[in-house]
């Protein structure tokens, strides 16, 4: 009698035991459903806010791409009355002011400038 009450009480412990492992198992089960979880959002959270910053990256360089391009028409405008003006001062045999003559060529420098951002946009776009 006294063997089946050792083995009866043997038994009982391995089953409180196997018991005891498998509450710690789903314990741990559960905390790491819990970190998935909290990856998850913060994962999720992160790619939102990624998205959302190169959608309004990229809106705002398509506005200033289509800026440049009216700033390149604008100087484009004033160096053609530029050079009308010049021809027109040289057939009357007088000489534009210096001013005026400035502001031709930083005309055209400026075209030369507009064009280079807008081709510095549209390689920021291929990053995108």
């Amino acid at each position: 009698m006294k063997k089946v009450e050792s083995i009866w009480a043997e038994l009982s412990a391995k089953s409180q035991e196997v018991a005891q492992e498998s509450t710690e198992l789903s314990e741990e089960v559960k905390v790491e459903l819990g970190l998935v979880e909290d990856f998850t959002k913060v994962f999720e959270s992160a790619v939102n806010t990624d998205t959302s910053i190169g959608m309004n990256l990229i809106d705002a360089l398509g506005k200033a791409e289509n800026k440049y391009k009216s700033v390149i028409n604008d100087y484009e405008k004033a160096v053609k009355i530029g050079d009308d003006a010049l021809a027109a001062a040289k057939d009357l045999g007088v000489d534009l002011p210096a001013i005026v003559k400035n502001k031709i060529e930083s005309s055209k420098v400026g075209i030369k400038e507009a064009r280079g951002l807008i081709s510095q946009i549209k390689k920021l776009y291929s990053e995108f």
